[in-house]
C-alpha cells in the first residue's frame, strides 16, 4: 500500500510528498536505543541518504537509523512496509554500503512490528526482537573484536544492483 500524498511548500513551490508512515516506528525504536540500550543520542543518525548508482540509472535511498560508535557506523535499520523476511537481502547490501571500508556489523529489518536482526558479513539471524540488539557496551567491544570487511569494487557494484532491485524495482 502507497504513502498517501500531502500538499507541501518547498524550495519549487507547492509539490506531493509522501507522509511519513515510519516516523511514529523510527521514534520508538530511536527511544528504545537510547532509554533500554544505553546508545547516546548523538550518536544515532536518522534518514541516512544513499545514492546507488548503475549503468545508466540513479537511486536514491535511505538507511532510516543508523547507529555510529567511535566514527564506525555500527548498527543499520530500516523500516518497509510488508514482510520483513523478503526485504533482508535490501537491508544488508544498503548496510554494506554505507560504509563499503567498514560497513556496520549488525543490520536491521523491520515493518514497525516485526524484526529480523541480521549479521551483516555472514546474512545469519541475530535475533527477530528490538531486545536482542546488543547494548552500547557489547557493540563497542563487537566493533573492537570484528575488524571491518572492506567491500572490494567487484562486491559494491554487486552490493549497488541488490540494493537498486529491493528499493527501485522491487
Amino acid at each position: 500500500m502507497a504513502s498517501p500524498l500531502v500538499s507541501c511548500q518547498c524550495e519549487q513551490g507547492v509539490c506531493e510528498c509522501q507522509v511519513d508512515v515510519f516516523q511514529p516506528e523510527r521514534e520508538k525504536i530511536v527511544r528504545f536505543l537510547i532509554e533500554e540500550k544505553g546508545y547516546h543520542p548523538e550518536e544515532i543518525k536518522l534518514l541516512v541518504p544513499l545514492i546507488v548508482e548503475i549503468p545508466g540509472k540513479r537511486l536514491y535511498t535511505k538507511a532510516d537509523i543508523v547507529v555510529e560508535l567511535e566514527g564506525r557506523p555500527a548498527i543499520c535499520i530500516r523500516l518497509n512496509e510488508g514482510s520483513v523476511v523478503s526485504r533482508e537481502r535490501g537491508t544488508i547490501a544498503a548496510a554494506r554500503l554505507l560504509n563499503p571500508d567498514a560497513p556496520p556489523p549488525i543490520c536491521v529489518q523491520t515493518n514497525g512490528q516485526e524484526y529480523s536482526i541480521l549479521d551483516t558479513y555472514t546474512k545469519k539471524s541475530l535475533g527477530q526482537r528490538l531486545e536482542d540488539l546488543p547494548r552500547r557496551e557489547e557493540m563497542l567491544k563487537i566493533l573492537k573484536e570484528k575488524k571491518p570487511r572492506s567491500l572490494s569494487p567487484k562486491q559494491i557494484e554487486a552490493e549497488q544492483k541488490i540494493l537498486f532491485f529491493y528499493d527501485g524495482i522491487g
